[in-house]
């Protein structure tokens, strides 16, 4: 029972940062501004929410560092997607590419530090002890002192699903995700929506990277996200950018990083395989939505030229 409640406990870590930066990528996937750029703005926002946190001593200021981060990164892609007209795609490319720039030239220019960037006494995030519950039979052994995003992470997944699905502004998401001619005669601004939808995404993002600094050690290295970025973009295609499906994919993508963890630690996998993965995921991810856009288009029929025949009264 031990072992079971201790892989759900991995299980659960793993899934945190996939799951709230899956749902950001949601929103941007939903109104048709896809953002790949999801683990370069993880990695600038895990730095920032670790300095800010070092510098102010409070990891809260730190996350909400990490969510300005996000969005600042977010409006920088959407400037370049419709402002400057780039590829949305080719654009979120290049913006993981720079992130890793930024990254080292922030650490070794500004912090001072030439590898790892270790700030000491850094506060982290509090883990939640359960008490009494702890002893519920695997449960308890895989909630007990888990960190608090465990729990802010919960409500913002089912807060996202409402927003979703009973805001105005969910409904503008969709109705811009489905057509740009019906968004415009129901008077939505279709670029206005989408920049908005990559502002979220980065802002969820941030929060993904603050915890990757802020919930086990304060540490920052320019390999931190190690693909979680792409796996929760991946999560977000195979979940058919609904609530429900990025949840459940999220999950299992979640266990199975946990699982390789495990595997990993007894020496049952390739440390270079398990590297690949998320990468593999992304392009497996943007393989699918390339299929579904390609179906999608051959079974719509407001572009065909079929006139139906004009059958004489006999």
């Amino acid at each position: 029972m031990n072992v079971v409640g201790d892989f759900l406990s991995l299980a659960l870590a793993s899934t945190i940062p996939i799951i709230v930066t899956a749902f950001g990528g949601m929103f941007a996937e939903r109104a048709r501004a896809t953002n790949i750029a999801l683990d370069g703005i993880m990695l600038l926002a895990a730095l920032a929410a670790l300095s800010v946190t070092a510098a102010t001593g409070n990891p809260w200021i730190g996350v909400l560092a990490a969510i300005i981060a996000g969005m600042a990164y977010a409006a920088l892609l959407a400037a370049a997607a419709y402002v400057l007209q780039c590829d949305i795609l080719i654009a979120g490319i290049a913006a993981n590419m720079l992130a890793t720039g930024i990254a080292l030239l922030v650490v070794q220019n500004v912090l001072g530090s030439t590898g790892t960037y270790t700030p000491q006494g850094a506060p982290l995030i509090p883990r939640i002890p359960l008490g009494p519950l702890e002893q519920i039979p695997v449960l308890g052994r895989a909630l007990d002192k888990q960190s608090a995003f465990l729990f802010i992470v919960i409500v913002i997944v089912v807060v996202c699903g409402i927003v979703l699905a009973r805001t105005r502004w969910g409904l503008h998401v969709r109705v811009v995700g489905e057509s740009d001619e019906a968004a415009a005669a129901a008077g939505i601004r279709p670029v206005v929506i989408r920049t908005t939808a990559l502002l979220v995404s980065g802002a969820l993002a941030g929060v993904g990277g603050a915890y990757l600094t802020l919930s086990s050690v304060a540490s920052f290295t320019f390999d931190l996200t190690a693909g979680i970025g792409f796996i929760a973009f991946a999560a977000v295609i195979f979940g058919g950018a609904t609530p429900l499906g990025t949840a459940t994919a999220s999950i299992i993508f979640g266990a199975a990083t946990a699982l390789a963890i495990q595997l990993q630690s007894a020496q049952l996998i390739d440390q270079q395989l398990l590297h690949s993965l998320p990468y593999v995921a992304a392009i497996v991810a943007l393989a699918l939505r390339s299929i579904r856009e390609r179906r999608s288009a051959r079974s719509d029929v407001s572009d065909t030229s079929f006139l139906p025949a004009v059958i004489p009264r006999g």
